[in-house]
């Protein structure tokens, strides 16, 4: 049986457009209204005019959004959901409930204020093959999240007890000092300031603002009091500042995690973990999150791994350090003339089916890769490799932040773990 959305739907779709076209007319009547009102003079059949067009706008504006409104539905059927929409030409989407990897309530601001939530589907195939039962009460979409879960076989996580809590919520004041101390933060707040002080013009200030104030909104509103919890094989997420939202990471869909350090938060003794997920959407507004912890202690970031891994978290790990763990494969001593900072932390460990890739020295990095995951292997080998005989080893996985190569490593060193990564056994 289909099932209606929220009246409110049509309007939240354009609310940005509404809003902008409010202030247009808002300032445009304004001045007019005050030179009215300063030289005495107001013009009654101008004003009476002005309402009418006014309301004749407003009643066509209500008129189209209940006609939109009246061919938005969505159902959930025995073996599949279905969104359908459009007024002029109909647009069905479909998605199996066998290719369902995650499930998430997002509650954009507009939508909030309202108290209203979007369902997000995502579907085997990537972001074209997400979709949205958009705009729900906050509580029926709850209710239509855990009822596709149910259909897809998967377990809803519901509200957590402080124990039950994987990340307990993320401290305000450590989520906005963990931003401000990232690179990026920096180097722009840099930028503007030299632009300010100096005789470089402030313009040049703002294409670096435009572009990266985006960014930096989307680090603080990640970790908004971003907790998770762990429920019969899904990580269950919520965070955000003005888009609040509740995703579902199935454990099955993960195919790497990265354990990683900023320079700057070496002081504090913060990290982050993030994760490549099978079939999640990566790019895009209404991507969720692929940082399962977006700052915390080592303890903690241990802890994620933990449960996000089948690695035991031993050598290496953060402690013992790389440079002097014992692992399978590092870079020779020779490594310093190409990469003279990280040479003795770049490693690689094969061990209970994952492979431990670890560099960087400035931004300590640590990746977990489950070897069947490996989706290619790419040896590359440059002119200054070649003559050091040393060589790259890339693994090649499914899309996301998470990025393994072993770096520099001995020629034979090299095709050795080739030959040992391509005789994997591959998921089934």
């Amino acid at each position: 049986m289909e099932r209606r959305v929220h009246r409110l739907t049509p309007l939240l779709h354009v609310w940005a457009t509404l809003l902008a076209v409010a202030a247009i007319a808002l300032f445009n009547f304004t001045v007019p209204l005050y030179n009215w009102v300063r030289e005495g003079e107001f013009p009654a059949v101008s004003a009476l005019w002005a309402i009418g067009g006014v309301a004749l706008v407003v009643a066509a504006g209500a008129g189209a959004s209940q006609l939109w409104w009246s061919k938005m539905s969505f159902a959930l059927g025995p073996e599949e959901l279905s969104v359908r929409s459009g007024v002029v030409t109909t647009k069905l989407r479909t998605a199996r409930y066998d290719r369902i990897q995650a499930v998430d309530v997002v509650e954009p601001l507009a939508a909030r204020i309202a108290g209203l939530a979007a369902v997000r589907v995502e579907a085997a195939g990537g972001a074209d093959s997400a979709l949205e039962i958009a705009y729900l009460p906050r509580r029926e979409a709850e209710q239509v999240r855990e009822e596709i879960l149910r259909a897809a076989g998967s377990a809803g996580g519901g509200a957590a007890a402080q124990e039950d809590y994987l990340v307990a919520p993320i401290p305000i004041r450590r989520s906005l000092i963990g931003t401000a101390l990232r690179l990026t933060t920096v180097a722009t707040a840099a930028w503007t300031v030299i632009s300010l002080l100096t005789s470089v013009s402030v313009a040049a200030a703002v294409p670096v603002l435009v572009g990266v104030l985006p960014v930096i909104w989307r680090m603080v509103d990640q970790s908004w009091r971003f907790s998770s919890t762990l429920d019969s094989g899904v990580v269950n997420l919520t965070y955000g500042l003005a888009n609040r939202r509740r995703q579902a990471v199935p454990l099955d869909r993960i195919h790497a995690v990265k354990l990683s350090q900023p320079v700057l938060w070496r002081p504090l003794g913060w990290w982050e973990v993030t994760v490549n997920v099978a079939g999640y959407a990566t790019t895009g507004a209404r991507a969720g999150t692929l940082t399962l912890l977006p700052v915390g202690s080592l303890e903690q970031a241990l802890e994620v791994v933990a449960a996000l891994s089948p690695a035991p978290c031993t050598a290496p790990c953060p402690a013992p350090d790389p440079a002097t763990a014992e692992v399978h494969m590092r870079s020779p001593r020779r490594a310093r003339w190409v990469s003279p900072v990280d040479w003795k932390r770049q490693t690689v460990t094969l061990e209970g089916g994952v492979a431990v890739v670890t560099y960087g020295a400035v931004s300590r990095r640590y990746v977990f890769v489950e070897i069947p995951h490996i989706q290619e292997l790419t040896y590359t080998q440059g002119p200054v490799q070649r003559w050091l005989r040393l060589a790259h080893v890339r693994l090649d996985l499914v899309p996301g932040p998470v990025k393994a190569t072993v770096r520099d490593l001995e020629e034979d060193h090299a095709r050795e773990l080739v030959d040992k990564l391509r005789a994997r056994n591959l998921p089934g």
